[in-house]
């Protein structure tokens, strides 16, 4: 079992991508971070013996969203390769669930200037997010709504505040179906990767989580999306989906235990997909 726990009840409304401040008028900056997690488990040796399912996404597919679901009102979707993910790998090993996320390009290591060209305005881009989400009961009329799946009751999501911090945590359970406003939330810990590089490689306790939430041996519904926020000189949010990627639409992940020291925690309630 790992030794150092991070789960807490959450009160209030968590966003999914931190907000950032503005330092004088020179655009935004971000907060001073907390302490990265970090468990006492040590990592697989063999990543590749972990990973159990695998989803692909296009390179350069990404989606302008309108301006009612917070997109610019540009005519051409913004080119971003850091939010550009081409894959997802998955997979359970003992008390944790593992993921690695490719990328397009690398995650920067600083706040991004967008310079003004045409109908791009002057912004600056401080943080990107991605996530997994899961429809764990099958039921759309419980849980949160989100992109390429439905019914969320939980989502694994990886973060980085440019320059400042990485974000890896779980949020569940939804009671007014919005996913700012989680129940429960977990941090997670980032291994590998992240600014600088390509990709990244978190994972997750999910020994901490209630049966339901993760029904290991069972497939579930799957959706994934990731995006970039923009704020203007004066540290005010431009757009929330400066740029955005739909990674998995509809899609069903079998949680499958791993090799060697695979968790033995199998769910003992029937699949809800008849699978």
């Amino acid at each position: 079992m790992a030794s150092k726990r991070h789960l807490r009840w959450i009160p209030c409304a968590i966003a999914v991508l931190a907000l950032t401040a503005c330092q004088n008028g020179t655009g935004p900056v971000n907060p001073g971070p907390p302490p990265p997690t970090t468990f006492e488990e040590p990592w697989p040796e063999d990543m590749s013996t972990v990973w159990t399912e695998s989803f692909s996404d296009g390179l350069g597919d990404q989606e302008a969203l309108p301006p009612e679901m917070a997109g610019p009102p540009y005519a051409d979707p913004v080119a971003f390769p850091a939010i550009d993910v081409t894959e997802i790998q998955l997979g359970v090993r003992g008390d944790f669930l593992y993921m690695e996320v490719r990328y397009a390009g690398p995650v920067p290591n600083d706040i991004v200037h967008v310079q003004p060209d045409g109908e791009i305005e002057e912004q600056w881009v401080t943080n990107q997010g991605m996530n997994i989400a899961l429809n764990t009961d099958d039921d759309q009329a419980t849980g949160g709504g989100g992109e390429g799946v439905q019914g969320i009751d939980i989502f694994f999501a990886v973060g980085f505040d440019y320059g400042v911090r990485h974000n890896v945590y779980a949020n569940w359970s939804f009671p007014d179906s919005d996913l700012h406003h989680p129940e429960f939330h977990m941090d997670g810990e980032l291994g590998q990767g992240g600014p600088g590089y390509d990709f990244a490689l978190v994972r997750y306790e999910i020994s901490q989580l209630p049966e339901v939430f993760f029904p290991i041996g069972l497939e579930v519904e799957i959706g994934s999306w990731s995006e970039a926020e923009s704020f203007d000189a004066a540290g005010e949010l431009l757009y929330h989906h400066f740029a955005f990627d739909r990674v998995i639409d509809e899609g069903l992940w079998f949680i499958a235990n791993g090799q060697g020291d695979a968790d033995s925690r199998v769910s003992s309630r029937p699949n809800p997909l008849g699978r």
